[in-house]
């Protein structure tokens, strides 16, 4: 009985993954399809972003599942050099290494007699700790380099504007020089040799086959590098840099304002962090006085109870 129903469902699952591989293959593809999108990616009229960012873009759950599972962009986010599949196979080996050493633990249980110090699949459980401990170590790793460039670039909004007040220097060179005197680095390193370019993918121009590197300009580019990064500020001083070539207002007095507001939205966060710390510190010594008063509630109810019985 089981194989009647398990040769029908190989040969269905067969089936599906040569049809999975022909269309990754483009071999179910029409011809004219095929043409139009040669054409269409030689002059940049196709949208090359992964299935996932595109539907990312009409579902927010989808979205949100990519910036949890796309492990290229927390590995270039929390700035590590290996790869995505690097990155699995080690954390994959280490999960096994400790999925193995809970079955040798099994094993010397069961060779000196003892029986097994606990179920199998407990082995198996602490293999997926371990791969959800390097997965979370990772996500803890990219949230802390994005909060450092946050703050790093939040705290050169002053200086940038006191570098270009007499326009003898562009806001992106300012930038790089004050990314360059920071204590941490973490703003260096993205603006360093371009690397933001490992997720930044630059729009295609019209005139590509006459330049080697399409024509962005540097308000766009830090758009999309805090779109891609997650790093708002970045794209505040994209938009605000947008805002000044669009209406040709002066640096100094724009930066200074975006300055004085970025400052007042820490104060005021710095304010909501301390009322809520004084909360939370009600509460242990509000748990500290319950051990008091069982030690003097409870002889009293003892002796209470005895005067009465």
């Amino acid at each position: 009985m089981p194989s009647i129903i398990l040769f029908p469902a190989l040969i269905v699952a067969a089936a599906a993954l040569l049809l999975a591989v022909l269309w990754r293959a483009g071999a179910l593809t029409p011809p004219p399809v095929v043409a139009w999108n040669r054409v269409g990616r030689n002059h940049g009229l196709l949208d090359e972003r992964p299935l996932t960012e595109r539907l990312g873009a009409r579902a927010p759950f989808v979205e949100r599942f990519d910036d949890a599972a796309n492990l290229p962009r927390l590995l270039a986010i929390a700035g590590r050099t290996e790869s995505a599949t690097a990155w699995m196979l080690r954390t994959v080996a280490l999960s096994l290494l400790v999925t193995i050493g809970g079955f040798g633990l099994e094993v010397l249980g069961v060779a000196t007699g003892g029986g097994l110090p606990f179920p199998l699949i407990y082995c198996v459980g602490m293999g997926a700790v371990a791969f959800t401990t390097g997965y979370l170590l990772l996500r803890i790793a990219a949230q802390r380099r994005q909060a450092a460039i946050q703050s790093g670039l939040s705290g050169a909004l002053t200086e940038l504007a006191i570098l270009t007040y007499n326009h003898q220097m562009s806001i992106d060179h300012a930038l790089d020089l004050l990314a360059r005197s920071q204590v941490d680095g973490q703003l260096w390193g993205l603006m360093r040799d371009e690397d933001w370019r490992r997720l930044v993918v630059l729009d295609a121009s019209r005139l590509m086959p006459f330049r080697e590197q399409p024509f962005t300009s540097v308000a766009s580019l830090y758009e999309k590098i805090g779109q891609a990064y997650g790093v708002p500020m970045f794209s505040l001083l994209g938009s605000t840099m947008r805002r000044i070539d669009d209406k040709g207002l002066a640096p100094r007095s724009v930066l200074t304002n975006l300055a004085r507001a970025v400052g007042s939205n820490a104060i005021a966060e710095m304010q909501v962090r301390s009322e809520q710390s004084k909360f939370r510190q009600a509460i242990p010594i509000g748990l500290m006085i319950l051990p008091l008063l069982l030690l003097i509630g409870y002889p009293a109810w003892v002796s209470l109870s005895r005067a009465f019985t």
